[in-house]
C-alpha cells in the first residue's frame, strides 16, 4: 500500500526531531500496523506497543514478529510498569480520543522522570472537514492548546513544529473533495472508524495514490523544513521531556 503524501512528510518531521536521540526503550500508543514502530525498531530502539483495536493487536504481533522479544504487543495499558519507559510516541491518535487531556496524562505515567514523548496530531481546527469525520477525528489542534495539553500532563521542554505545507494544504483539499459522498462510515462510532483508518483506505483514495509515485513527494522533505516555525502546514510533530 503506497504512503500517503502526508505520511511521507510527518515521517520526515518525526526524524527531524527525534533523529538524534539515544537508541532506548519506548512504547507507541495507538501503534495500528506497526509502521511508525517498524521505523524506530530499525533504529535500534526497543520495547512495546498497544492498540485499542483486538484485530489491530493481531496484525501488530504478526508484522512485528520478526524482531521477536524486542518488541512486545500488550492488550491493556495495565501490563505495564509506569516509569520503565525512556520514551513515549502517539502518532495521530490524541485526536481520536474525547479526553485527550486524561489521556495523555495516563501516558506520562509510563515515562521515567526525564524520558521523552514524542506526538503527532493534524493541525488547526478551520480544517476539520470530510477527512477528518471519516477517520473519527474528535478535533484538529491549535500550537498553544497543543503546548498547554503536554504542559499540564507534566512536559516541559516542549517543542512543537508545524509540518507539511505546502504539499498538504492542497492534498488535504483534494482529498476532502474526493470522499465528500462517502458514507461507509455512517453507522461505526467514532472509536470504531479510528480502528479502520489505521488498517484501510477508502478505495478512491488507494486509486488516486496508484497513479502517483511517492518519489514525487520526497523532495518536499526538505522544503517543508522552511515553514516548520511558522504555524502554515496541516500537523504538528511535538515533543516534550517528563518533569
Amino acid at each position: 500500500m503506497k504512503k500517503q503524501p502526508k505520511l511521507i512528510l510527518r515521517e520526515s518531521c518525526v526524524n527531524d526531531l527525534s533523529g538524534m536521540w539515544p537508541v532506548g526503550r519506548f512504547v507507541e500508543m495507538g501503534a495500528g500496523t506497526g509502521h511508525m514502530t517498524r521505523i524506530f525498531l530499525e533504529r535500534g530502539f526497543y520495547g512495546a506497543c498497544y492498540d485499542l483495536g483486538m484485530n489491530s493487536r493481531q496484525i501488530l504481533r504478526e508484522n512485528l514478529a520478526y524482531v521477536g522479544e524486542r518488541m512486545l504487543v500488550v492488550d491493556r495499558l495495565s501490563e505495564l510498569a509506569a516509569e520503565s519507559f525512556d520514551y513515549v510516541f502517539a502518532f495521530e491518535v490524541l485526536e481520536h480520543i474525547k479526553e485527550d487531556g486524561a489521556m495523555l496524562r495516563e501516558w506520562m505515567r509510563y515515562l521515567k522522570p526525564g524520558g521523552r514523548i514524542l506526538l503527532s496530531v493534524p493541525a488547526h481546527q478551520r480544517k476539520y472537514g470530510k477527512s477528518d469525520e471519516l477517520v473519527g477525528h474528535m478535533r484538529r489542534y491549535e500550537k498553544e492548546d497543543l503546548h498547554a495539553l503536554l504542559s499540564d500532563a507534566g512536559a516541559g521542554d516542549i517543542h512543537i513544529v508545524n509540518y507539511g505545507f505546502p504539499v498538504t494544504e492542497l492534498t488535504r483539499r483534494l482529498s476532502n473533495r474526493l470522499i465528500k459522498n462517502d458514507h461507509s462510515c455512517d453507522q461505526m462510532t467514532p472509536e470504531q472508524r479510528s480502528i479502520r483508518s489505521a488498517q484501510a483506505r477508502p478505495v478512491v483514495i488507494n486509486r488516486v495514490l496508484s497513479a502517483v509515485s511517492g518519489d514525487l513527494f520526497v523532495p518536499f522533505c526538505s522544503i517543508q523544513r522552511w515553514f516548520y516555525r511558522y504555524d502554515l502546514g496541516d500537523g504538528y510533530v511535538a515533543s516534550g521531556v517528563k518533569r
